[in-house]
């Protein structure tokens, strides 16, 4: 009785001093109009329109490779018919001088919480990839964070002046999400825990998706880091996107306007060009995977050694200029020709410029 007693008093002294500590993590009661007001968000959010006709009109800020910033949305902030829904967002234009960066982005939680789903896009504003669900997950309070949904992503800078280079991001929540709840722990379980005393077994709250939300976002240039996660590596030259910007008068004349479409896949004819693209692809958005090159048609002829070295070295200079389509070229046509090291020459060229 006494244990039981004495956990409960330690318990209600934590709760207590609980709002005090948050506060000081992070400021939320400053933005209880935000973070409070679901149903006046939802209001604002159906009485808005879109405010650009495609994602090259969005009202970018360019931030710097040590932004640390909270991030208010609300009903100021501009809405965009996307995809999955309209929404109110954020969008940035990022540090193209900098090492390759680490982004954190850290959605705050309190009585609502803005759902994150981040869309990224290269200099002429082609969708590279969608950060979702796959990389944000609830985080409960540590140290000195509190409450969160929380991901953490890296941006490539390998290639300064690489027009493929992710540029610019975007911030928004889906729509068709905002009926959704996030389940989060109940202080007293982490603070019962942290003291080794008994769970006192109140449930966990779940916490309501809003329009409107606070939005911790932080970048870092890992100049000297090796460490990064789920990074995008762009090549140069043409690329299939998953979305691609509207110009006005095709998002007037489309069924749906104002929406990042999505490109139907197109088939292709398999051959040893399509096998070596696929190959270069994958060493360069995975760079530790291990590279594996199915083997070209089998050829009679036989390549003087004078040739061989001479379709070898323009091979390494290609990949090594970023033009990895003539590359591939190369060593396709050094292939048909009775070459027995154009294959390696290229699959090694392109571990390198990984390293």
């Amino acid at each position: 009785m006494k244990a039981t007693r004495l956990t409960i008093v330690l318990l209600a002294a934590m709760l207590g001093a609980c709002s005090t500590v948050e506060n000081m993590v992070v400021p939320t009661s400053q933005y209880k109009a935000v973070l409070d007001n679901r149903q006046q968000a939802m209001d604002a959010l159906s009485q808005s329109s879109s405010c650009c006709a495609n994602v090259a009109n969005f009202p970018y800020t360019a931030i710097p490779a040590d932004f640390d910033s909270l991030v208010v949305i609300d009903g100021s902030s501009p809405v965009y018919a996307f995809a999955d829904g309209k929404s109110f967002f954020a969008a940035y234009q990022l540090p193209q001088n900098s090492g390759d960066l680490r982004i954190t982005i850290a959605a705050q939680i309190d009585k609502t919480v803005f759902k994150p789903k981040i869309v990224m896009l290269d200099s002429q504003f082609h969708v590279t990839r969608v950060i979702d669900d796959t990389i944000f997950h609830y985080e409960p309070v540590h140290l000195m964070d509190g409450d969160r949904i929380e991901g953490v992503f890296s941006v490539d800078r390998t290639y300064v002046g690489n027009p493929n280079n992710e540029t610019y991001m975007v911030l928004y929540t889906p729509n068709n999400q905002l009926g959704e709840l996030t389940k989060t722990i109940h202080p007293s379980k982490l603070m019962a825990k942290s003291l080794a005393v008994v769970d006192p077994g109140l449930p966990d709250p779940e916490i309501p998706h809003s329009p409107w939300g606070l939005v911790k976002i932080s970048l870092e240039d890992m100049s000297n880091d090796t460490g990064l996660t789920n990074i995008f590596k762009p090549t140069y030259g043409p690329q299939d996107t998953a979305y691609r910007p509207q110009s006005a008068q095709a998002a007037a004349a489309a069924a749906a306007p104002n929406k990042l479409q999505v490109a139907a896949p197109v088939a292709v004819a398999a051959s040893s060009t399509a096998t070596a693209q696929s190959t270069a692809n994958n060493a360069i958005v995975a760079p530790n995977a291990q590279v594996v090159a199915q083997p070209a048609a089998s050829s009679s002829a036989v390549m003087l050694t004078e040739t061989e070295q001479m379709y070898n070295q323009m091979i390494l200079q290609a990949v090594q200029a970023g033009d990895i389509s003539k590359a591939m070229t190369l060593a396709a046509e050094a292939e048909r020709a009775g070459s027995r090291s154009a294959k390696d020459t290229f699959i090694q060229a392109v571990k390198q410029t990984q390293r």
